[in-house]
């Protein structure tokens, strides 16, 4: 494989909640919004959708940003852009009606072949975007419009390390679990970061099957980074919900 083949990006990923349950008009509708507000949230922040390698599925778009995007901007401005774009479309319809969607943001290898990226790091940001505790957290608050993940590189060397605007207390450590992939995530709810206590229960995934018993992915204490249990959160790590 030549070397043309290979480069590091920022992988971005969007999913819509509950699309394959909904309606042929619904389904349709919520295309055209998802690409509407993914088009001017990035347009707000001056970032460019056009030079993003882009593989769509309907109700999902997995985007390989080149280097000129900032990451920061990406992770930040362009993501509460899009929290909004949802919010203002959402308070128009019917609550049935409402369009939320899931994000996860990696950073890590890229690799091009015949049929998409055949890397590590595409399905680090694939696990983390399906992944159940991300799933769980739109069921358990219902009035989130969007629920982001960022993986561990990039909350530490992007939110950790002070390139955004974003505080570390908005943020809450998830392990993940999904096929072979065994990690962490760190969970956001722009615009609702402030509104909603994240660290006042366990995430508990919701599972289609009746088979398969929900468990609640919990963090231990010891494995919570120091910035993660400052100030009030601290006693919700002491009584074990760090976690998800």
């Amino acid at each position: 494989m030549g070397h043309t083949h290979f480069r590091r990006s920022l992988y971005v990923g969007v999913d819509i909640r509950g699309y394959g349950a909904a309606p042929e008009q619904r389904q349709e509708k919520w295309q055209e919004t998802l690409l509407r507000c993914l088009d001017r949230a990035a347009a707000s922040m001056r970032l460019n959708r056009q030079t993003w390698a882009r593989q769509q599925h309907g109700d999902a778009e997995l985007c390989v940003l080149p280097a000129e995007e900032p990451e920061p901007l990406v992770v930040d401005g362009f993501t509460r852009r899009l929290e909004s774009e949802l919010r203002v479309y959402n308070e128009e319809v019917m609550p049935w009606a409402r369009l939320r969607l899931r994000m996860a943001v990696h950073h890590g290898v890229v690799v091009d072949g015949p049929n998409g990226y055949p890397c590590r790091d595409a399905v680090v940001v694939s696990r983390l975007l399906n992944s159940k505790p991300l799933r769980g957290v739109l069921e358990q608050w219902p009035q989130a419009n969007l629920a982001v993940m960022l993986s561990e590189l990039v909350y530490h060397s992007v939110v950790e390390a002070g390139h955004t605007s974003l505080r570390t207390d908005q943020f809450r450590r998830l392990a993940v679990r999904e096929k072979e992939f065994k990690g962490y995530g760190w969970l956001w709810l722009p615009g609702r970061s402030d509104s909603i206590d994240m660290f006042s229960r366990p995430v508990v995934p919701r599972w289609d099957s009746a088979e398969v018993h929900a468990r609640p992915y919990v963090v231990r204490a010891d494995e919570v980074s120091e910035v993660a249990i400052r100030g009030r959160h601290r006693a919700a790590v002491q009584r074990g919900f760090i976690g998800g």
